[in-house]
Parts: structure tokens; sequence; C-alpha cells
């Protein structure tokens, strides 16, 4: 097993005095689909900004493909061209006049020739089905091409790593089950993608491992299956089973064979066991 990132004993706090992370400790696999999921207020924001470079943690170890992490401007600034992250509100993101402007953002601040800018940027809108809005003004977009734009500003940098903070938020729901879609193919990738997320419903099916947090703390980790049947960690963290376990577990209830059987992970797969 190989782990991209790795922290032990994490700290950071706000200048009210917050303490948003304590002692938190992390590994994240390598060319994994992952989650973190927990209540508002739980930190993960946090721990996104100070595994990017835009946050400094006060204390505690961060390790980047076994190496140290020290922080300093050089290794910050490999950190944020090999560790994208997408916000949750995509106008936080995006400045720039138009879509091609705002992608080409990025790559240029590496340094990079002209040739090699545009080319990068075209390869970013092609794989986000944006291109053909590359010279439209970025206020005219909806809210799902603003989503799409943010996640392209971070691809035409190529990252190893993806941080994705809440990426369905204020978006439909078919354009939420499209982005997912196109996570499992950015992971398809070898990129490793990180998101956070309130939607039980759409981490379940998705995600090949899954943390945790509360209080700035990961309190429980695990794949899904196993995760989501844990009672007292999901009442601890406040979060809700999603439907497909809760029907799961009605349905062994009686039929108790068919515990039996592997823990269904989609609504298809869940279909097929009731007929058993």
């Amino acid at each position: 097993m190989e782990y991209i990132i790795e922290t032990k004993d994490l700290e950071f706090s706000y200048p009210d005095g917050t303490q948003a992370l304590k002692k938190l400790s992390i590994a994240l696999e390598k060319g994994k689909k992952i989650a973190i999921i927990g209540p508002n207020g739980a930190g993960k924001t946090t721990l996104f900004l100070n595994l990017n470079g835009v946050y400094t943690p006060h204390r505690g170890q961060v390790w980047y493909q076994g190496e140290t992490m020290n922080y300093s401007k050089k290794e910050i600034f490999e950190m944020r061209k090999n560790i994208g992250i997408v916000f949750q509100d995509a106008n936080v993101q995006l400045f720039s006049a138009n879509v091609f402007q705002e992608v080409s953002f990025g790559p240029m601040n590496l340094g990079l020739p002209k040739d090699e800018v545009r080319k990068k940027v075209e390869e970013a809108l092609i794989k986000t089905d944006l291109i053909h809005l590359r010279d439209k003004p970025i206020h005219f977009l909806s809210g799902g091409q603003k989503k799409r734009v943010s996640i392209a500003d971070i691809l035409a940098m190529d990252p190893e790593v993806i941080f994705l903070d809440e990426p369905t938020a204020f978006i439909d729901p078919k354009t939420s089950n499209e982005l997912m879609l196109f996570f499992d193919q950015l992971n398809q990738e070898r990129k490793t993608i990180v998101l956070s997320t309130h939607d039980m419903d759409k981490v379940y099916p998705w995600a090949d491992y899954i943390f945790v947090m509360v209080d700035g703390r990961i309190i429980g980790e695990g794949v899904p299956q196993e995760l989501f049947r844990d009672r007292e960690l999901l009442e601890e963290a406040g979060l809700e089973k999603p439907w497909i376990i809760e029907a799961y577990e009605e349905l062994i209830k009686n039929k108790p064979y068919l515990a039996q059987e592997e823990v269904p992970r989609t609504k298809e797969a869940l279909f097929k066991l009731m007929l058993k």
C-alpha cells in the first residue's frame, strides 16, 4: 500500500483561537477515491487547505510522496502544483473575464511557454466539456458550468491529487451525478481524488475508502460497506446511513440468509439481492 499524503498529530488554529485541527493523523492512499465526511465545522476544509499549502500547520508533520514537508516557499509552490483544491463555492475561485483566461491562469503562473499553456488549457476544457464555452464570460455561466470551470482550473495544472470541497453543493441532481462520474474518470487517469461531502447517498457507492471527521479529529475510517454499518460511529458524527444500507439492513431482517451475501454498493446490486 502506497500513501501519497500522510499527516501525524496535525494542529491548526485560526487567529480568533478556534482550534480547527487537533492532533489529526491521516494517510491517503495513492490512486484511490477517498471521501472525508463529517458535520459542518468538523475541519474538513481547513484540512484541505493545510495539505494544499494555503495554510501552514502550527504543529505536526506532513509527508508528500514519503518526503517530509517543511512548508518552505519552494515546497509550497510544489504542493500547489501537485495538489489541487476545488472550493465549495466556485465564485470564490473564479476571477477572470472569460473561461479560457480563467483556466490559463495557473499554467501561466508556472512559467510555461505560451504554446504549452494553450495545450494544457484546451485539454482541460475538453475533459470538462467546456471547450465550446472557451470565450464565454464567467458571469454568464450556470452554477454547474462554473463548477466545471473551477475543476478545469485545477486540471490545467495536471496535479497528482485533487481535493474537492463539497463538489456537488449548489448544483442540480443531474449535474451532480455527471460530476461524480467525471471524478471516476479522473481517478482512472491515476489521480488521487479526495472529496468532502454531506451527501451520504452519493459517497457510498463512489468512494474506495472513507474517513469520518468530527471536531478537528479523525474518529473513524474504513471501506464504505463496513463504515456505514457502524451505528455508534455514525451517531457520534451526526451522520445518517445511505438509503441503500438502510434498505439492505431491513432486507436481511426478513431474509437473514442474505447476510452472507456481499453488502450491495449500488441500487442495481440491491435490487438483484432482493430477488434471491
